[in-house]
């Protein structure tokens, strides 16, 4: 299978417009509510946390988001989710302590 070029998608993003547009006042209805951002509001609850990557891989991972249109945390919370299914599989259930089951307050 051919690996995807995650530039192609974006040469119209990085040249200039050819002319100026107007913004359009948008009507959304009830039904259209836009898209938040930020923290997700699910009813899983969600803890905070910061990690660090090279330079390299976090360029990957920004190209990635803007040629997926995902956030880097519904991206990385995929491919951990991957990566704990696949241990477990292989060596059983993670079993997680009650004080590890609900989000720091």
């Amino acid at each position: 299978m051919p690996k995807k070029d995650f530039t192609e998608g974006l040469q119209n993003f990085v040249k200039k417009p050819e002319k100026e547009v107007e913004p359009q006042q948008a009507e959304t209805s009830e039904r259209e509510k836009p898209k938040t951002v930020g923290r997700p509001k699910e009813h899983e609850p969600y803890e905070k946390t910061t990690v660090t990557f090279p330079a390299e891989m976090m360029g990957k991972l920004r190209m990635l988001c803007l040629y997926e249109g995902k956030q880097i945390r519904e991206i990385l919370e995929e491919a951990l989710g991957k990566l704990l299914d696949e241990y477990e599989q292989e060596h059983g259930s993670i079993r997680v302590p009650p004080r590890f089951r609900e989000p720091k307050k």
